[in-house]
Order: structure tokens, then sequence, then C-alpha cells
């Protein structure tokens, strides 16, 4: 059997953190990549086999970030559909960002229409060369616009402004990984007082926001102080309330 994912990065990952003991949202995680293996066509391990995979890499006294790759094998003939699979778990120390994140328009749109961009691939050449582009430019994280020059998402992470007490979001429609903490900040942002609109929306309204942060399964939400030299210069009273709760729902608090 040839490994396809070498081959083509036919593949899906997950990616998160585990902060003394297996996350809160795990199951998610797991549905999530069996979702990409389906549409990839990989053969997909059951929830047991996925929650024991990691549970055998992570210690309980550790704060780590976990990556669990689904590996796909068969023919080398590029269109063949693969064979089977292969679970396998990497762990690191994690590290949060302690400042506010810069960001960098990333020189190439994001496909709203590609099939992949809502799948965790293992083939995530356009994030890595958005993701270096932003770093060589002395930038934190790259953003993405869309084909028709809207906001879609960053290279590794979900992106919401704020105005007031309204949190704003691009739609899915956009061309974007729909992420777990996104779907949390959904559904905690209307319990915490907040209303919340999902759109298609350009650059001007980041630009015009009380706040702009960033969300995704390893720093669950982090504020966001540039964009392409332009400095976001809002209240930021009502996020922090807002990433508490995340947080606390997260047990992230020691």
């Amino acid at each position: 059997m040839i490994c396809r994912s070498t081959l083509y990065g036919e593949g899906v990952f997950e990616t998160f953190r585990c902060f003394h003991g297996l996350p809160v949202f795990l199951r998610k995680h797991f549905e999530r990549m069996k979702m990409g293996a389906k549409l990839l066509r990989i053969p997909t391990p059951g929830w047991r086999e996925f929650k024991q995979t990691v549970k055998e890499k992570i210690d309980v006294s550790a704060d780590l970030r976990v990556k669990v790759c689904l590996f796909s094998f068969g023919s080398q003939v590029f269109d063949e559909k693969p064979k089977e699979s292969e679970l396998v778990c990497f762990i690191s120390r994690y590290e949060r960002p302690r400042k506010p994140l810069r960001l960098h328009l990333v020189s190439f749109p994001r496909n709203s229409k590609s099939p992949v961009v809502r799948i965790k691939s293992l083939n995530y050449l356009e994030n890595v060369l958005g993701r270096r582009e932003a770093k060589e430019m002395g930038f934190d994280e790259g953003l993405f616009l869309n084909e028709r020059g809207e906001v879609a998402e960053c290279c590794a992470s979900n992106i919401f402004w704020m105005k007031d007490k309204v949190i704003y979001t691009p739609d899915e429609s956009c061309g974007l990984l729909p992420g777990i903490t996104r779907e949390l900040v959904l559904s905690l942002a209307p319990k915490l007082g907040f209303k919340v609109k999902e759109g298609r929306y350009g650059l001007k309204n980041l630009l015009e926001s009380d706040c702009v942060f960033l969300t995704n399964s390893l720093i669950g939400a982090h504020r966001v102080e540039e964009i392409e030299g332009f400095k976001i210069r809002g209240k930021n009273k009502n996020f922090a309330e807002l990433q508490l709760e995340i947080f606390r729902t997260l047990k992230w608090l020691p």
C-alpha cells in the first residue's frame, strides 16, 4: 500500500489544546474528522479508537498541543479511492500567544467554491503559504479575502469583530472552515447579551469595528490589534467578558 497522504495530501487532521486532560469537545473533533474523511472517501476509525489514540498520548498533568492525523493508503493512481487508513496522534508543549495579534492580508484569495475549504485536509498548502507570507512580512497571521473581496477567514482561525453589543462573522458561504470554537462563540454570545450576525462583509467592516478577535481550538479567542498596519483602537471590555466565558466553557481556567 502506498501512502496517498504523502503523494497527494489526501488525509484529514484535527488540532486542539489538551489542558490537564481530554478536551471538552473531543467528540466534535472526531465528527468533523469523519465528515472530511467521508468527502475524501477515506475509511474512518470509530469514536472509541479515536478517543483511545488521543488518550494514550496525553499526560493529564501537562498542557499540550495535540494533532490527530488520518492518513490514507492505497493505489498510487491519483483518482482511485483509498483502501485503508491509519490514525496517528502527535503532541507538543502548548504555548499560547501572549500579545494581541497583527494580521496581514494574504496576496491570493480564498476560493469560496472549493469543496476542500470546509474540511481540515492534510493538503494545507494554501494556509502554509498564507501564514509564511504573513510571517515574512513581520505579522503574526494571514487574513484571507475570497474571490469576491469578502472577508473569509485566517490561515488557522475564524475571525469575528464587535460593534457595541453586536458580534459579526463571515457566513460559511464566504469560504471558510466552520471551526468548533466558532460554533461555541455563536452559541455563547446570545446568552451573554450579544447579538450575532453572520453575513458577507468587506474589509471596511473590520476596520470600523470596536474589536477584532480570532478563534480556534488552540487559542480559544484572542484579540487582534492591527490589520495590515491599521490599528484597531476600540473598546475591549465586551470581548474580555466573552473570552472569559469561552475559557470557562473549555475548562482552560486554572
